[in-house]
């Protein structure tokens, strides 16, 4: 929530009594500014001595001798963002009154000046008074508007009533344009139209993001947006921002007209902030109905997973959301268990929040999400309605998003160990994805964790898995490696590792000698000594490829060679 501040407009503030006997040359552009604060100056350069919104006070002593000096002393002011200039006249300064009315006329700048003596002192107190007051009566119709926002949450009957409210209250068109879903907007608007407007917004949404180094539309964004013709703000649930609040500037709604009773910018600053908590309480309240009603259908999916249902079946059950996936593919995201969270019914409650946001993540990327919790795993069941392989560079992304979004959470859900199954386009076949995501991650916990954990992406360490499986993995290192291995334990040898960057480099004898730094003596000696350990025929291309695999099973067993 942003912080209010001190405001009062002008118009009102000449209503004073402390103003009865001044004279005023203000424009009615000039009569919309707000007083934020009284300040009396008597010096001739301003400098930083103000923030903005100040109404000055001065007699001119400074500068009453000189014409040129007191219109640069208004300039400033006007740079400087002052709300207007208030001069009791001296003999001199009456002489510069006209330069300076010109100018107040031409920059719309309030000039007030006083004929008699006044008392600053008086001013400055009752403005100080008329602010605090101003004040508390706005963070009073502020609560009020709140209440009434927490009212029409009661009331169960969505965002549109919240909208309205807004718009009558400011006096603008609002737009809720949400990331996913249709976009609403009061006075209504035809939904042709709408969709125009939805898309130059998105557009401009685009090209703010990348204005700030954040090109991804998933990004969290918890800023206003300021443009001449909008006011913009994220409406955020649970460090997500799923949807933008639009306050459109460029005209009032046409159930209110009249300039002068028009709220302030901080009142509708402050009235956006306080619909968008409202709208994401609503949007919070229906998401997670939505996960619920889905966890009492927990059973259904891990039936799933175990083929425990017929094709029919599924695809009955997929196809009631949409009908492209009963021919889509299937993928298991695996997610290891956490000892933090041993409770299951905890660890459900929190993936019920958490797949809120992951939900709409993946379906951005066109994506159908189902999820469980199996012997403390969270399973994520991802269908994809595209036809073709698997889309791996999209379903990453959404994997980082989900990671992304839970740097600052408390419990983190996604971002531990996990492994990818591979894609079944035979739905009621899944069971083996989630076999294929478990060996991902049961290798991952041998070899160390990989960049992109795809059950594709394991190549020949899915081979020496299964070998491990059987129990034939030792003997078919001993087999190919034996001698070799052996002899580098007896003699400090580096023949392992040489014959590695050896097949590495296609056998190119002068690329493996630079890549060991020997010289090419010392690697024509090993060669020989390998030859003489596994054979002569140990670089022909069947021999070969059962030497490396071996090579990599060695590593899979006793980590990388140094």
């Amino acid at each position: 929530m942003g912080e209010t501040t001190l405001h009062i407009q002008m118009r009102d503030m000449l209503k004073r009594p402390v103003f009865r006997k001044a004279e005023v040359l203000a424009s009615e552009r000039a009569l919309e500014r707000y007083v934020r604060w009284v300040h009396i100056m008597e010096v001739t350069e301003v400098g930083n001595l103000l923030n903005g919104g100040e109404l000055v006070l001065t007699t001119g002593i400074g500068w009453q001798d000189d014409e040129k000096q007191g219109l640069s002393f208004m300039r400033q002011l006007i740079a400087r963002g002052a709300a207007g200039l208030c001069i009791e006249l001296g003999a001199h300064t009456k002489s510069q009154l006209g330069p300076m009315k010109e100018l107040a006329a031409e920059e719309d700048f309030p000039l007030i000046w006083f004929h008699e003596q006044v008392r600053y002192i008086d001013i400055t107190q009752d403005l100080h008074f008329a602010l605090i007051r101003s004040h508390q009566r706005m963070l009073a119709d502020l609560d009020s508007l709140t209440t009434s926002f927490n009212q029409l949450l009661l009331n169960g009957d969505g965002v549109q009533p919240l909208l309205r409210l807004l718009s009558r209250t400011t006096g603008y068109p609002v737009a809720l344009y949400p990331l996913d879903g249709e976009a609403s907007a009061v006075p209504y608007c035809p939904p042709a139209q709408l969709e125009i407007r939805r898309q130059e917004w998105l557009s401009r949404r685009g090209h703010s993001d990348e204005g700030e180094h954040l090109g991804d539309h998933s990004v969290q964004r918890n800023h206003s947006v300021h443009s001449p013709d909008a006011l913009t703000l994220p409406v955020q649930a649970l460090d997500y921002a799923f949807a933008d609040l639009v306050l459109m500037l460029d005209k009032l709604s046409d159930h209110d007209q009249d300039l002068h009773n028009r709220p302030s910018e901080e009142f509708i600053i402050q009235a956006l902030e306080r619909c968008t908590a409202a709208i994401a309480q609503d949007w919070m309240r229906t998401k997670y109905m939505e996960e619920k009603r889905r966890y009492k259908e927990d059973m259904w999916v891990i039936d799933w997973l175990n083929g425990h249902h017929s094709a029919k079946e599924i695809l009955e059950y997929v196809s009631a959301t949409n009908a492209q996936l009963a021919s889509g593919k299937g993928t298991v995201i695996l997610f290891d268990s956490n000892p933090s969270y041993t409770d299951s019914l905890k660890l459900q409650k929190l993936l019920i929040q958490r797949n809120i946001v992951a939900r709409s993540v993946f379906s951005r990327e066109g994506f159908a999400l189902y999820s469980t919790v199996l012997n403390h795993q969270i399973i994520l069941i991802i269908v994809d309605p595209l036809p073709g392989s698997q889309r791996k560079s999209s379903l990453w992304r959404c994997i980082e998003q989900l990671q992304q979004h839970e740097q600052e959470q408390t419990h983190r859900l996604f971002s531990g160990l996990f492994g990818i199954g591979h894609s079944c386009a035979d739905l009621s076949r899944l069971k083996d994805s989630l076999e294929a995501a478990k060996d991902t991650l049961r290798i991952q916990k041998d070899i160390g964790v990989m960049q992109q954990p795809f059950y594709s992406n394991l190549h020949c360490y899915r081979i020496i898995a299964s070998m491990k499986q059987s129990g034939s993995l030792d003997d078919f290192i001993e087999e190919y490696l034996g001698p070799v291995i052996r002899y580098d334990a007896e003699k400090g040898g580096q023949l392992l590792r040489t014959l590695k960057q050896y097949f590495i480099l296609c056998c190119s004898k002068q690329e493996t000698a630079t890549a060991l730094f020997i010289v090419r003596q010392t690697l024509y000696h090993r060669l020989h000594k390998i030859e003489t350990l596994l054979g002569d025929d140990y670089t022909l291309p069947e021999k070969r490829v059962a030497i490396e695999l071996a090579i990599y099973a060695y590593e899979y067993v006793h980590g990388p060679l140094a």
